[in-house]
């Protein structure tokens, strides 16, 4: 089934992911980094990138929305993957912005801060698998003859 979110049919939400998913454990990784070598300056790195993972996963969402609600059929197999990727991914960014609220003036994160951006990672991974099942098992913003899209999105949830 097409994605409702697209330019020239090629779906919007999958070109816009990499990013906040990038941006935000490469966040983490500068931060267990600051806290292994003791340099703050990766602590501040750290900050400056998950602010932008922040953002850009906000920007990443909206297409996302405008999927669940456009795109993915209700009372299906499918909506139960997507509303659980989205949760998911409300989660992720809400560990990540908690994270941020606890990190120091220096640019350190106390440990509490790191284990939220270690729980946003592991939350943002087994997203990314849902999402992946939603393409690539439940057909959604595949463009692929109309019989085989219409019995896979249809599949009644379990």
């Amino acid at each position: 089934m097409r994605s409702t979110a697209q330019i020239a049919g090629h779906p919007v939400h999958p070109m816009l992911i990499p990013y906040p998913f990038a941006l935000l454990s490469s966040a983490m990784a500068f931060d267990v980094g600051a806290l292994v070598t003791g340099r703050d300056s990766w602590g501040r790195t750290a900050s400056h990138v998950s602010n932008v993972g922040l953002a850009s996963g906000v920007v990443a969402a909206i297409p996302g929305i405008i999927d669940y609600f456009g795109t993915v059929p209700r009372h299906t197999k499918a909506r139960q993957s997507a509303t659980q990727h989205a949760l998911l991914n409300v989660s992720a960014l809400a560990c990540f912005g908690l994270a941020e609220s606890k990190r120091r003036e220096d640019g350190t994160l106390p440990r509490v801060g790191l284990a939220l951006e270690v729980i946003g990672t592991g939350l943002l991974s087994i997203s990314g698998w849902l999402g992946g099942e939603l393409v690539y098992h439940d057909h959604v913003a595949v463009v692929e003859d109309s019989s085989t899209a219409q019995s896979a999105a249809s599949r009644p949830a379990v």
